[in-house]
């Protein structure tokens, strides 16, 4: 595995990447629990917008995230 931080420009920058997915991850404040949003089936529109042909909400404790997010890689995979 490879971990780099990059900016917002190298993001931008990367070419000729399959998008398989997206997830987002996010914490409700009054509750505590995690919010994951998913989608899969990423097509291009225009040159800025991505749109996925499915998306998910998934709400859950933190413990339980990382669970989460390997069976929706193991979905799209």
């Amino acid at each position: 595995m490879e971990k780099e931080k990059i900016g917002v420009t190298d993001r931008i920058k990367m070419k000729g990447l399959k998008n398989m997915g997206l997830i987002e991850i996010s914490q409700d404040t009054k509750t505590g629990e995690f919010v994951l949003v998913m989608a899969r089936g990423i097509e291009k529109k225009g040159l800025i917008f991505n749109v996925p042909k499915e998306m998910w909400r998934v709400r859950c404790k933190k413990e339980e995230v990382p669970g989460v997010v390997r069976d929706f890689v193991a979905q799209i995979s």
